[in-house]
């Protein structure tokens, strides 16, 4: 019921259903379900965030148990889940890296955007996540991305490693990336003005 009192409530206040999926981590058909039951309902929003959960029950009929889950390729997918999860957490591990494996040892899976839906709805439900408001132009995020690239000197034929600086403005997602042995230098700057100098 706490679920559908929630997706009233942003429905109350305009939200579309993609906005509703993001707040709330509910994913769309399920949010598209209930819209179908409250249209079938005969009621306005207002007037169901005013019925007891009761009631709601009642109208909504939306005291059925969950559907038993039957689809041997989601049954499938759920074990894998866990393993899924901690993989992603290891460098240089990406989504496609996992679905390549998965759909390699099992051919009739899902395909790679519904694999990646499926993945996220399970990591949303793992824990909490909270939303970071941001002002523009206020914060610059930096930080070193993943393992150095390499490029090779063309003169000496000698391979050289290099890091890669990756910054972004949060507000606006805008991203900056340089690589170059440069960035030592330039980093080291910035570090010893913010140590020694107060503003």
């Amino acid at each position: 019921m706490q679920k559908i009192r929630q997706i009233l409530l942003f429905l109350e206040r305009g939200f579309s259903q993609r906005s509703i999926e993001r707040e709330t981590g509910i994913n769309r058909r399920a949010i598209a379900s209930y819209l179908q039951r409250f249209a079938d309902s005969g009621f306005s929003i207002a007037e169901l965030l005013l019925f007891s959960d009761a009631e709601l029950e009642a109208y909504l009929n939306v005291g059925k148990a969950e559907q038993i889950e039957k689809d041997p390729h989601r049954i499938h997918l759920k074990s894998q889940f866990s393993y899924l999860f901690s993989e992603l957490r290891r460098v240089g591990v990406t989504r496609q890296l996992l679905w390549q494996k998965y759909i390699n040892e099992y051919p009739d899976g899902f395909g790679y955007s519904r694999f990646c839906e499926l993945l996220q709805e399970h990591i949303r439900k793992q824990g909490t996540t909270m939303r970071l408001e941001h002002e523009p132009g206020k914060l610059l995020q930096v930080d070193f991305a993943g393992d150095m690239l390499h490029y090779v000197d063309t003169d000496s034929g000698e391979l050289i490693a290099c890091p890669v600086l990756v910054a972004v403005l949060p507000f606006s997602g805008y991203s900056y990336v340089e690589y170059s042995q440069v960035i030592w230098y330039y980093l080291y700057g910035i570090w010893y003005l913010s140590d020694n100098i107060s503003l």
